[in-house]
């Protein structure tokens, strides 16, 4: 993933007029190497893992506010960083058999590639430009999307859950994916169209993050969710609503990448987010441990 964003970035430096992100193969990117991050982890490399992380993070948010119209052309599963870089782009064209969703949680992670920041901003932040609106039951909905993992089954389905907008076109035959994400980069170069502003995240703050976290230990109660579950839970629900701040405010949107990171990182730290990561390695199934 990290990859790709850099040479995607490299590609805007030079003459290209607008870029299309995506590819031919199976998928559109199903994450991360969590062997690489599990083995970095456990070898201490935290500095390494800290610069990898922003480095993502800042490729990431550079192409969606990039130059030059940036289009993602995604198919088939875009999972944990595959679904933060789906939503990379100024625009994406989806295959209609597309399925995207940030299943980080299932090996004991937040999102840490933008995911909590861009959901925030794609869910949240338009309910609460409207007057008097409650905050809470979309952040319900955005916390539980994360920490239930849920998956999107179809392009559709992804529309309604954030991860595509609602204007994103939909190609029906995968074999036109790429050549109808061409054909809308070149229509933003010639309708002259302006990159995405830079938008003030919605942070609920502390009250929010309390409930939140009621919800977290009546499943622990219920036994439906283990110690570990409850500790990413926690997490999850910390970078959600932008840290310990006493009140609700629209904070700057590295606010949220700088908690996701945090995050990811003390994460990593704990024994049994390595478990999980290696266990789904060996076996392609989530470890509740």
């Amino acid at each position: 993933i990290i990859d790709m964003s850099h040479k995607a970035l490299q590609r805007l430096d030079s003459d290209f007029d607008a870029l299309v992100i995506g590819n031919e193969g199976a998928n559109f990117c199903v994450g991360a190497n969590l062997f690489a991050v599990a083995m970095a982890a456990q070898q201490g490399m935290w500095d390494t893992l800290d610069t990898m992380i922003h480095g993502l993070q800042d490729a990431t948010f550079k192409l969606r506010h990039a130059p030059k119209p940036v289009v993602t052309a995604v198919h088939q599963m875009a999972l944990g960083g595959g679904a933060e870089y789906a939503m990379t782009g100024w625009e994406t064209v989806a295959a209609h058999e597309t399925y995207i969703g940030q299943v980080e949680f299932g090996v004991g992670e937040v999102p840490a590639g933008g995911g909590c920041k861009e959901l925030l901003r794609r869910k949240v932040n338009p309910v609460m430009k409207t007057a008097n609106a409650d905050v809470l039951p979309i952040m319900q909905e955005t916390f539980e999307q994360i920490a239930l993992a849920k998956v999107a089954t179809s392009a559709w389905e992804a529309k309604d859950m954030g991860f595509l907008t609602k204007d994103a076109l939909i190609e029906m035959n995968g074999a036109h994916l790429l050549a109808t994400a061409k054909k809308r980069a070149l229509q933003l170069v010639d309708s002259g169209a302006r990159p995405p502003e830079v938008e003030k995240i919605y942070a609920a703050g502390r009250d929010t993050y309390y409930a939140l976290l009621m919800g977290v230990k009546g499943l622990q109660w219920g036994d439906y969710a283990s110690e570990h579950d409850a500790l990413v839970a926690r997490k999850t629900a910390y970078v959600l609503c932008g840290g310990d701040i006493s009140a609700a405010a629209w904070v700057d949107p590295w606010i949220i990448l700088d908690l996701e990171r945090e995050a990811f990182l003390s994460l990593l730290g704990e024994q049994k987010t390595i478990e999980r990561m290696m266990h789904m390695l060996q076996t392609g199934k989530p470890l509740r441990n």
